[in-house]
């Protein structure tokens, strides 16, 4: 079973011109197993099968790099998180990344703690609070070089949550498919609110999956109103 899942994450990283160390196709497995047996008691993730889980978390979240190459990426936050997609996935990659995992969920906490005990990661803080919340701390306010948050909400919203976290020059990640594209339409003016500017539109295609990434830069400090006060976002958008 080990081999073979090894042998399935070599070749779907191969799309993205990627290879893995020994030592980190290990913690792939492992990261897969205890996912698997999580999943039994709380609900992670609805994928079930190996390759499924492989290509939609594990080779998913990595493609996250290429639209950072050649960018300076020390500090990430990956706000809700979940069981970890994709700041894991890129720590285990890249060990050198400060890594700040951000989920809401306390039963989501507890299996992020274990995986990084168990994947044996250093420099990596998990919070157990919302991005509204932890968005005006100035601890982390302005603080990272990359945002990350996969399919947390509609762009709108999530830039409200996201770019709060970006420090001047640093960057948010949106995620798009071509059929989740158009909701970005007209969301410059928002991410200009916000201190960012939507600076290019990147398209990867891997393993018959297509993601479209949304380079927004960190301009300008965002307003001190920002982010709004919990559940605010979501009930009130901002408006392009």
């Amino acid at each position: 079973m080990e081999e073979s899942f090894k042998c399935i994450l070599r070749e779907k990283l191969k799309d993205l011109g990627l290879t893995l160390y020994p030592s980190q196709e290990e913690k792939f497995f492992l990261y897969y197993k205890a996912l698997k047996d999580w999943n039994r008691k709380i609900n992670l993730t609805s994928l079930e099968g190996e390759e499924e889980i492989i290509l939609k978390h594990f080779v998913d979240s990595l493609s996250c790099l290429i639209p950072i190459s050649g960018e300076k990426v020390e500090k990430i936050i990956d706000i809700g998180t979940g069981a970890g997609f994709p700041g894991v996935p890129l720590k285990i990659f890249n060990p050198n990344y400060k890594l700040t995992l951000l989920e809401s969920q306390k039963k989501k906490i507890y299996f992020l703690e274990e995986i990084v005990k168990l994947l044996e990661l250093s420099n990596v803080e998990i919070i157990w609070d919302r991005a509204e919340n932890l968005g005006k701390n100035l601890d982390y306010r302005e603080q990272y070089d990359l945002v990350l948050a996969r399919g947390v909400a509609k762009p709108n919203i999530v830039l409200e949550y996201a770019l709060p976290f970006a420090k001047i020059n640093g960057i948010f990640l949106g995620q798009a498919t071509p059929k989740s594209l158009v909701e970005w339409e007209n969301m410059d003016k928002i991410a200009e609110i916000l201190g960012g500017r939507i600076e290019e539109k990147i398209q990867i295609s891997f393993n018959d999956i297509t993601r479209i990434f949304l380079k927004i830069r960190k301009i300008s400090k965002t307003p001190d109103r920002y982010p709004r006060r919990p559940g605010i976002p979501e009930k009130r958008p901002l408006n392009s």
